[in-house]
């Protein structure tokens, strides 16, 4: 009997012990599944509205120019200019071998003056009876038509010479001396000379339908790293260009003091005044993307209430800077993971950090 209490006694001894014990495992038990959830970053989605902006490259050009031709066909005898040289109103830039031409005139001349000579002849004899009236009349026609060849003739030999309409910068030379020129086809390509710049940019049918005269617009030029530089719409083609079918838009430089140079590339922004598609678009960080399929893309959202991360499809649009638009899917009161995505699957717990430990 007494054998049997003792065995009692140990027992009841280890139950208790028992007890307490798992009295002690419940709060390692919570701390160890704390430790278990993964840290992550998390970022809430920002306005974007720089996203319903109309993008596009183009390049600067002068505010006025002109491609300058000859009239005639002909062969060049020099052009005394070149890229880049100030010219100045009147100054001649090239000009035909005019042989040819010296002959047209005067043989022009020649005929003038036979034509000249048949009117005084005829009409002493016209005037006597000797000659009839018609072929007085048509000697006279004739000098008249021989007259009015020798100006068309004089007027072709005066442009036979390129002169500068006014004060200005050669932007291009498309032919040399010595070349049989057309009719027409451009020889020099010049600027009017009053140092206004303009940014040309082609932009497609579903933009220029936004862009109106007079919006404002942001460029930046790649000659001057991050500047911001300001403009306006100035003009808007009425017809695309047939070759590309982008429709030439002009960005009008508001104020720069930064020297500009015909041929600069950059990026315009034109914050159009008709709204489009991305108006309510939200920007998130650009690590936050785990996948992309041309306009979707995956990221990891995190359930406030549960604290679990759920993977979900997002629409997305152009790249900005180290941000991505998002265009549909998400809401704005959204916890994007941005760092530690990688490592979570569907329904894993999560906690947010503010630093990140590296992963084993």
């Amino acid at each position: 009997m007494p054998h049997r209490a003792s065995i009692s006694i140990a027992l009841i001894g280890l139950f208790i012990t028992a007890g307490l014990g798992g009295c002690d495992n419940k709060p390692e038990t919570t701390t160890s599944q704390a430790e278990q959830a993964i840290p992550v970053r998390v970022a809430m989605p920002q306005p974007a509205p720089d996203a319903d902006a109309v993008s596009a490259y183009g390049i600067v050009r002068p505010g006025s120019e002109a491609e300058l031709s000859f009239k005639i066909s002909g062969l060049i005898q020099a052009i005394h200019v070149d890229n880049g040289d100030e010219v100045r109103q009147g100054q001649v830039l090239a000009e035909l071998d005019m042989r040819g031409i010296d002959s047209q005139a005067a043989g022009a001349a020649l005929a003038v003056q036979k034509a000249k000579r048949d009117v005084d002849r005829m009409a002493p004899l016209a005037a006597k009876g000797f000659a009839s009236t018609q072929r007085m009349d048509d000697a006279r026609t004739a000098l008249d038509t021989t007259r009015a060849e020798q100006r068309a003739i004089e007027f072709d030999r005066s442009l036979a010479r390129i002169t500068a309409p006014a004060d200005g910068t050669v932007l291009k030379r498309h032919a040399d001396s010595r070349e049989i020129i057309a009719v027409g086809a451009p020889v020099l390509t010049v600027s009017n000379g009053d140092g206004s710049y303009v940014l040309k940019a082609g932009l497609g049918d579903r933009d220029i339908a936004r862009v109106k005269i007079g919006d404002a617009a942001t460029i930046r030029l790649d000659a001057f790293d991050d500047v911001e530089l300001q403009g306006r719409v100035s003009r808007v083609a009425a017809a695309s260009d047939p070759r590309s079918g982008a429709f030439e838009t002009e960005i009008s430089f508001v104020e720069t003091n930064r020297p500009l140079i015909s041929g600069f590339m950059g990026e315009v922004r034109i914050h159009a005044s008709v709204a489009g598609t991305n108006a309510n678009a939200l920007a998130i960080p650009a690590s936050a993307i785990l996948e992309g399929h041309g306009a979707q893309a995956s990221v990891f959202m995190i359930d406030s209430q549960t604290g679990k991360a759920h993977r979900r499809r997002i629409t997305v649009g152009k790249l900005d800077g180290d941000k991505i638009i998002v265009t549909g899917g998400l809401a704005a009161d959204a916890l994007v993971v941005t760092t530690g995505a990688a490592y979570l699957r569907d329904g894993v717990s999560v906690r947010i950090a503010e630093e990140i430990a590296a992963a084993p």
